[in-house]
């Protein structure tokens, strides 16, 4: 009896109100308290067969549920926006599967209907958890700035004020739209001052544009880092910060393999190793060789 209640953490005298309990739930006498020591009954002995069936079933699917959370294999779901996704996530995903190849990465849009967040292991996201059986870790900061590719620039000349900017093809994103809230009251009003030449709600597709061309947008500037010598800032004092929280599914973050991807990427948006996305606003001529164009006096 001492020796059940130290195994189980407990108080001798806890070991034995449950086995009392236990005997006057099944009926019969499980064990008689003899000058040598506790022995079984012939009841207890027969009782004791089911009991180790049940702990061996018992180990059997800790070990089995347990080692599956702690394996670094199977699925896991992350949702994204399509930007990181596409240009800087994708550039680091075939080390990820070089190292770890039994995880099978699943990633999805975060504008995608079909698989809400509910259904995603990790999600990064720029709208803060409030729940509180959520966990939110800050991943960092994007900060946006005008760009434009060398060949409009070449095409149609510098931009002189910030105005200018605002009015020479510029191109938007939609989903900047739907953030102006958490931009701040400036970034509206000055949404209102612009006339959009082109709108689209994919990232790629938004880029792409500007890199063949096609007109002037708010990029976030850790594409400086990424094409230098495709991409020009215009630097008119104008610029825009989004916080964005890598959020995992209650629960889901003792998970192994769901904890490797979200230490993954974790290290993918260190602010030390990539002072683009510090909270503070860290100038692109600081870690890139991009050409800045600055107004005209």
């Amino acid at each position: 009896m001492s020796a059940a209640a130290a195994a189980l953490g407990c108080q001798q005298s806890t070991v034995s109100k449950r086995m009392r309990q236990l005997e006057s739930r099944l009926g019969s006498q499980l064990i008689e308290r003899r000058a040598a020591g506790v022995v079984l009954t012939p009841a207890g002995e027969n009782a004791l067969d089911y009991v180790i069936t049940m702990q061996r079933s018992a180990q059997q699917l800790e070990n089995r549920v347990s080692g599956q959370d702690r394996a670094m294999e199977g699925q896991v779901v992350l949702r994204t926006p399509d930007g990181l996704s596409t240009y800087w996530l994708a550039r680091h995903m075939p080390e990820f599967m070089r190292i770890h190849p039994s995880i099978d990465l699943k990633l999805v849009n975060d504008q995608s209907p079909a698989i809400g967040d509910h259904a995603a292991h990790l999600s990064i996201t720029f709208l803060p958890e409030k729940g509180m059986d959520v966990r939110a870790d800050e991943l960092g900061t994007l900060h946006y700035v005008p760009v434009a590719s060398r060949d409009f620039i070449n095409t149609y000349g510098a931009p002189q004020s910030l105005s200018d900017v605002m009015n020479l093809r510029f191109l938007t994103l939609e989903q900047y739209d739907k953030s102006l809230n958490t931009w701040g009251i400036q970034a509206a009003e000055t949404n209102s001052l612009i006339k959009y030449s082109f709108r689209t709600d994919i990232s790629s597709v938004l880029f792409e544009t500007i890199r063949y061309g096609g007109g002037i947008a708010m990029a976030p500037t850790y594409l400086a880092s990424l094409y230098p010598d495709e991409l020009v800032v215009l630097d008119y004092e104008f610029h825009q910060s989004m916080r964005f929280w890598l959020k995992y599914q209650p629960g889901s973050h003792e998970i192994g393999r769901v904890k490797c991807v979200g230490d993954w990427i974790t290290e993918l948006f260190d602010r030390k190793k990539n002072p683009w996305f510090r909270d503070e606003f860290c100038h692109p001529r600081e870690f890139s060789g991009i050409t800045v164009i600055e107004p005209q006096q």
